[in-house]
Formats: C-alpha cells, structure tokens, sequence
C-alpha cells in the first residue's frame, strides 16, 4: 500500500456534525442530500462525499461544497482541514478500512511524523459494481 505525504488545501463541506457514532453516518448523509437537493439553496455539491473524525470524539459527515452558508436544520457548513497529511487509498471494500488506517499510523511512526488525531474519509464514485475506493487522510502535526 502506498502512503503519501502532501500538502492538501482546505476544502469547504455541508455536513451534520455530532459525537462519534458510526451507526448515524448514513443518516447524517441523507439530511445533507436533502438539503442540498431540497430546492431551498444554491450551495451546490462539487466534490466527494466525506467523513471527518476530530480528535476530540466529534464527527462530520456529509459533502464537499461551492461555498459557505447559515445552518439549517442540522446541516452546517464546515471545512475539511488544510495541510501537510499523509493518505493512502483503500480499495477493497469497508469492512476492513482499519488495514489502511493501520497502514497510514505505521507509516508515520516508522518516519517520526506525528499526527493530530483528525483523519478524514473521501469516498470515490461507485464503479459498476457498486464498489467504492476511499482515500484516508491523517492530518500531519
């Protein structure tokens, strides 16, 4: 597995935010596409869907997007941090994303690059068998 080490730009997103609860991602994706596609806003979808875990147990689920906007509801607008991160892709389903994650920590503590604790998920476009690569992203102290 390759693991990278760039600099990434900030990347504005519409997400509902919340302690960490892995049971709620999806719910937390179908209040952001319905207010995206709700017809009540110009914020427009330009990029992936996305999972940020802070370091301080919170997540933020949801899409990257054109620009900022006032909460509604539960979707608020935030922004995937910009860096220096080290990512890999994985691409053999969700069941075992701990192997890359696992990948990404080895990687770094073998090279004395420390984390912050904030990890992100980018979730590729499905192919036509429904699969789905996903990038990991640790942000570097």
């Amino acid at each position: 597995m390759d693991v990278v080490v760039r600099e990434v730009p900030p990347s504005r997103t519409a997400v509902v935010r919340g302690l960490l609860d892995l049971s709620r991602i999806m719910s937390c994706f179908d209040a952001v596409y319905a207010y995206l596609r709700g017809g009540s806003t110009d914020v427009r979808q330009t990029g992936q869907n996305v999972a940020l875990y802070r370091s301080d147990a919170t997540m933020e689920i949801g899409v990257e997007v054109d620009r900022g906007f006032e909460q509604v509801g539960d979707v608020q607008s935030s922004s995937l941090p910009g860096g220096r991160v080290a990512s890999a892709v994985h691409t053999t389903g969700y069941g075992d994303l701990h192997v890359t994650y696992d990948a990404i920590r080895d990687f770094c503590a073998a090279r004395g690059l420390a984390t912050t604790g904030d990890t992100w998920e980018i979730y590729g476009d499905p192919d036509e068998n429904d699969h789905v690569d996903v990038e990991i992203v640790a942000l570097l102290a």
